[in-house]
């Protein structure tokens, strides 16, 4: 994977350790929200600060800021309409739409350059699911970069500026969203004939 900085400067990320990665501006909403964005057995508070270890705004001398990290926990909350008694509930008593929303507030509140999303709505209800697709709609008219990854045909033809499809590891298709049906999309990304799905998208 290669990131270009504010400099100009393309870089090859793919060995650079998750601090670095952080600390140049890149968010991640991974696709397994238990096992790899949130810490389930602890507070709200406390996943607020994951992927922020090395920030100045949470952790000072090398204590951690805990008013802080609650206080803005709070905040994230409100703002992403995160439904939960307060900052020091448990990770694992919220619905999946609100840890969903919860991880969608701490990456984007981060301060990101890029977002990369992987399947972002995955196993959220609906409310949970347009409130997500606003939020990332959102993000990206306010000129944050987003590297969509998704299984869901509406939410990559609805979410995307342009659609790559990658096939066992080779790029079969670029595609426009606003002239592309979810029947074509699909030919392409489960391997089916590509000349039908190119008479099909004509």
């Amino acid at each position: 994977m290669h990131l270009r900085t504010a400099d100009d400067v393309e870089h090859d990320i793919t060995r650079w350790p998750t601090q670095r990665r952080r600390e140049r501006g890149i968010a991640f909403v991974p696709e397994d929200r238990h096992r790899q964005a949130l810490l389930l057995t602890a507070p709200l508070w406390e996943n607020r600060v994951l992927g922020e270890q090395w920030s100045r705004d949470f952790f000072r001398f090398g204590w951690l800021r805990r008013r802080h990290a609650r206080t803005d926990t709070a905040r994230i909350m409100r703002e992403y309409d995160v439904r939960a008694p307060g900052p020091d509930t448990l990770a694992s008593a919220l619905s999946g739409g609100n840890q969903q929303k919860a991880i969608i507030g701490r990456e984007l509140e981060s301060g990101p350059g890029v977002l990369v999303a992987a399947h972002p709505t995955r196993g959220v209800d609906v409310g949970a699911q347009s409130a997500i697709w606003d939020r990332i709609r959102q993000a990206r008219r306010d000129g944050l970069a987003t590297m969509l990854v998704s299984a869901d045909l509406d939410e990559l033809i609805g979410l995307s500026d342009t659609l790559y499809v990658i096939l066992r590891g080779r790029l079969v298709a670029r595609l426009d969203p606003a002239h592309v049906t979810p029947e074509v999309l699909g030919a392409y990304m489960t391997g089916a004939d590509t000349q039908a799905a190119q008479g099909g998208a004509a």
